[in-house]
């Protein structure tokens, strides 16, 4: 086998496992897509936040659609859900707003910041802020461009928007010590499509891919020789036939 077949048989397995991935990210995406909605929201598992602070926060959500204006829509990303359901008889605060505006208000108080999130198992990382209480309850504040509270479970819609944002989870009267039940939910109706143009790419990259390794491992047959006809006359073992004898001597000359 020749270098060059060789090589087309390298990239061609790669170009399968590349393909395969293609079809199993777009199988998972398809999956995700289907199974994990609430509402239209393709939405987390709900897990348990606390911090015996003042507020859980997640800062600098920067979000920039340098103008495309088309992306912040309902049908693709345009809309963000965040239920909590706080523990016992507590008002629960939930509220997105500017993450300056957010900063300010947390500059002397005691919070913990969200810095990590693993899913399966969960786990939170928290990054611990010390300070003191709030000089006012977060219900009091104006710079909040999307915001919930009250008793038992608080929804959350916001309209997404370009900029830099901060999520906060707090008790409604500023009080320390912070829990509750989250669930984040995104209306992202592309995903559909992302995961067919995945699943179909996956396709005509394996097919692709295992046709390369099929032309290039196949093997040529050798021409075979053209068949000898056989002497005439002559038996399988016979020389060639003698030439007849020149009989102009043997004539008598004329009279």
């Amino acid at each position: 086998m020749s270098a060059g077949r060789v090589i087309l048989i390298v990239l061609g397995s790669i170009g399968v496992l590349f393909g395969i991935a293609l079809l199993a990210g777009g199988g998972f995406t398809l999956y995700a897509d289907r199974t994990q909605r609430d509402d239209g929201y393709l939405t987390t598992p709900t897990e348990r936040f606390a911090t015996p602070t003042y507020a859980l926060t997640r800062t600098r959500l920067e979000l920039d659609t340098e103008g495309e204006g088309w992306v912040l829509n309902e049908s693709w990303f345009g809309k963000v859900r965040i239920r909590g359901e706080s523990s016992g008889d507590e008002t629960l605060f939930i509220g997105i707003g500017p993450q300056a505006e957010v900063a300010r208000y947390f500059a002397t108080v005691a919070h913990a910041n969200v810095q990590d999130i693993d899913f399966d198992p969960f786990r939170a990382t928290y990054l611990s802020v010390s300070g003191g209480a709030p000089q006012a309850p977060p219900t009091e504040q104006s710079f909040w461009a999307a915001s919930a509270s009250g008793v038992g479970t608080q929804t959350l819609t916001w309209k997404v928007r370009d900029g830099d944002w901060s999520v906060v989870l707090m008790n409604a009267d500023g009080s320390r010590g912070v829990a509750a039940n989250v669930d984040v939910g995104a209306k992202l109706s592309f995903l559909l499509w992302v995961a067919i143009g995945l699943l179909i790419g996956g396709v005509f990259v394996v097919t692709g891919s295992t046709a390369l390794i099929v032309l290039a491992a196949r093997t040529r047959q050798a021409p075979s020789a053209p068949p000898v006809p056989p002497a005439a006359g002559g038996g399988s073992g016979s020389g060639p036939a003698p030439e007849p004898p020149d009989r102009s001597a043997e004539l008598p000359p004329p009279s």
